[in-house]
């Protein structure tokens, strides 16, 4: 009987070391994000469209490789070109540029169909290739939502909005480690505990932003962290739970770095427009 039970403990501390990477890589990917977006955004409107560009691309790659959509060359085609597009239109049009994103998005859906239709005869899996061609030109131009904001002279709120987001990940996914139970599903190794602080220490940090320098009033720019650091925490989580149903169905295990990278991704994604909905209220 010893014998027998002797493999359990290796196996749980292969599957602990698993849960570690993958949290390490999540937390580099949000920290690293967070700092080059904040950092871009105090450096002008251009130099911050070439951070965004570089992680709607990191985005557009790392859809594709984890989720491996039928058409990927495809996919990968119109996100980059939709990324282009959203980017150009929000320099162009500045603060008041969500309608004409609005328009980059039909030109996107058009784009999508057209990419379905140039499959020809092997096409196969159309709807679930048209869904995540779609979902991917609609995170980069979310994104581009910020380019908006920092063309419109909005540096700081621009630089809160990617530090919030990036600490509440980086607080979530360390909670998890210290306080992994109870999890929030039992095929997704996350903690309950993460979220919550996750949220609360965005809305803290954004706080002690201002008191340090950042041009924006307290209570607004403490309720636009909270704001952004709870959308992009709970789009983190988000996308493990998507990806453990996926598994759970049958399909293709969507582990390692770019599986551990994809959910800080899409969270910025997340975070941008409402940070830009909300921006426009200060």
């Amino acid at each position: 009987m010893p014998d027998s039970e002797a493999p359990a403990p290796e196996t749980s501390r292969v599957d602990a070391d698993a849960g570690v990477g993958t949290a390490a890589v999540a937390g580099v990917t949000a920290l690293v994000v967070g700092v080059v977006l904040g950092g871009a955004a105090l450096g002008g409107p251009l130099l911050y469209a070439a951070a965004i560009l570089l992680a709607q691309l990191a985005l557009v790659g790392t859809w594709c490789v984890v989720t491996r959509p039928p058409g990927t060359v495809g996919t990968a085609v119109v996100g980059a070109l939709t990324a282009l597009a959203a980017d150009a239109v929000a320099l162009a049009t500045g603060r008041g540029g969500a309608g004409a994103l609005v328009a980059v998005l039909a030109c996107a859906f058009g784009a999508t169909t057209f990419h379905q239709l140039a499959r020809g005869v092997a096409r196969r899996n159309v709807t679930e290739s048209f869904g995540s061609t779609l979902t991917v030109a609609v995170a980069v131009i979310a994104l581009a939502a910020t380019v908006a904001l920092r063309q419109a002279d909005e540096a700081h709120l621009v630089t809160l909005i990617a530090v919030a987001a990036a600490l509440g990940m980086v607080v979530a996914r360390l909670a998890d480690l210290v306080v992994p139970r109870p999890t929030v599903h039992e095929d997704v190794p996350r903690g309950i505990a993460g979220p919550v602080l996750g949220s609360a220490v965005a809305a803290g940090g954004s706080a002690l932003g201002v008191t340090l320098g950042l041009d924006l009033p307290l209570g607004p720019a403490t309720l636009v962290g909270w704001l952004v650091g709870t959308a992009a925490v709970l789009a983190d989580l988000g996308v493990d739970l998507a990806r453990a149903g996926r598994i759970a169905a049958g399909g293709p295990a969507t582990s390692g770095p770019g599986g551990a990278a994809l959910g800080p991704l899409v969270a910025f994604a997340v975070a941008a427009p409402i940070g830009y909905l909300v921006g426009l209220t200060l």
